[in-house]
């Protein structure tokens, strides 16, 4: 063996693995398509001082262990700070995850027939995300808000979504496991007598949420190892048996290899390794970032909101400010508007043209007076930050996960994107914890097992 290792893709999984390699002594190279270490978990900083993060990002964990490596990377510089997150709906705007007052703003009407939900369950007959639904939350708040919120949020019919995007989404969404949300009644026992939870984030005092893997990043090179920015892989030396002996990059450099750990796309895995047709292809959904600097402040007090009518061009919007104020300039807001969308759509391709939606939608909800408070808009394009739970993706991803596991017996897939897996930082990290246990286990007896031992996760694929 030549001692090297090689993680694609510098995001969240692949940052706490090479951090952990590094510690031990391994020589690790990441190899990173994006300006900058982070992945989906990155900061953007603007000249104006400003800084945004992808949407909400926070650091929030049930896990002892994650905890501990969470604030032994950013030491000193944390801050603890209390949930606020809100549901825009019927015109209002509502606390999330759902109150009692969530309830009694629904119409009257549609209470009743919630209710009736609750007395005549119907029982899944598919595993499609609408049937899941219905049968946990009854067709009234089904139609009331997830199956316009998910259609606008995803372009795809619930009816041919996979229960698992429900079950992942909400758990992700809901964050806190006082909130049971397991169904309807388990809902409305929690509204009804479980105290409201005061559930606890941990955020970096001093820049964005990017800071957590700036700091993992300095601790590598620190160790001896290279990240290597604005970079892709080109294609794979391989032996015989299909281990790969080395990376080409786009840069031309052949960066020797004892193992490939992947936390990249898997439709960029599928065209380096030439897979055939019947390799089923996956898809991810991507999003557009209007960040804007304005003038005031709004009256709101959430951290993130989601806007659940199909009308409304938004998917949700967060304020910088109300994760750490330090991140926003003096009598300033941000407002981090999220759009989800394809890669081949014109939101992705001239998204400048979608500005005057935007901004005439954030007078209508209340979080701008007049267009004269727009001081700076940034346009940020991010690939691939959802996986598409299609019906049938758990069929398509096990042909993928197996011709992987086939082609190259020394590479393992991690992390949200490689592993197609809809899931929250303090995940990422635990999974690559995992690995990096169980990778360096065997490294030290100078043996190394096939990708799939290596491959750590919470989420049961279909079924």
């Amino acid at each position: 063996m030549n001692g090297q290792i090689v993680i694609v893709g510098a995001g969240i999984a692949g940052m706490t693995l090479a951090d952990r390699l590094s510690e031990a002594g391994v020589r690790t190279v990441l190899v990173e398509c994006e300006d900058r270490v982070g992945g989906l978990a990155r900061s953007f900083r603007y000249p104006n001082n400003a800084i945004f993060d992808i949407g909400p990002h926070r650091f929030h964990t049930d896990d002892p262990a994650v905890q501990r490596y969470i604030e032994s990377t950013l030491g000193d510089n944390v801050i603890t700070i209390d949930r606020n997150s809100q549901l825009y709906l019927f015109h209002k705007y509502l606390p999330w995850p759902i109150t009692l007052k969530n309830v009694l703003a629904l119409p009257p009407l549609m209470l009743i027939r919630a209710g009736f939900d609750l007395l005549v369950p119907r029982k899944a007959r598919t595993e499609s995300f609408e049937d899941y639904i219905i049968e946990k939350y009854g067709r009234t708040l089904y139609r009331a808000f997830f199956k316009p919120y998910t259609e606008k949020f995803l372009d795809y019919t619930c009816s041919n979504l996979h229960r698992d995007w429900a079950e992942a989404g909400i758990n992700r969404a809901t964050i806190d496991k006082q909130v049971k949300t397991n169904s309807l009644g388990a809902l409305i026992r929690s509204v009804l007598f479980a105290k409201n939870p005061k559930t606890k984030f941990l955020y970096p005092k001093t820049g964005g949420i990017g800071t957590f893997c700036e700091v993992l990043a300095d601790k590598v090179k620190a160790a001896g190892g290279r990240i290597l920015v604005s970079t892709q892989v080109q294609e794979f030396v391989s032996e015989n048996d299909g281990r790969i002996r080395s990376l080409i990059t786009t840069s031309g450099e052949e960066i020797p290899t004892d193992y490939v750990f992947w936390s990249g796309a898997l439709d960029a895995l599928r065209a380096l390794g030439r897979a055939p047709e019947n390799i089923p292809r996956l898809h991810y959904v991507s999003t557009v970032l209007f960040n804007y600097l304005v003038s005031g402040r709004i009256s709101q007090k959430f951290q993130w909101c989601y806007f659940g009518d199909a009308d409304m061009e938004v998917d949700r919007i967060s304020v910088p400010r109300n994760f750490n104020p330090e991140i926003v300039p003096p009598g300033k807001e941000g407002l981090c508007i999220e759009v989800t969308c394809t890669e081949d759509s014109k939101t992705w391709n001239d998204p400048h043209r979608f500005d005057c939606v935007i901004e005439s939608f954030l007078l209508h909800a209340g979080l701008m007076k007049s267009l004269d408070q727009v001081d700076d808009v940034y346009v940020e394009h991010i690939r691939r930050t959802y996986p598409l739970y299609a019906l049938n993706y758990p069929r398509k991803l096990g042909a993928m996960f197996k011709w992987v596991n086939e082609s190259w017996p020394n590479l393992a897939l991690i992390g949200r994107t490689g592993r197609f897996w809809y899931n929250n930082m303090d995940h990422s990290i635990a999974a690559s914890l995992q690995v990096a246990d169980r990778f360096l286990a065997d490294y030290r007896h100078g043996r190394l097992a096939r990708g799939p031992v290596y491959a750590v996760e919470d989420r049961r694929l279909g079924g």
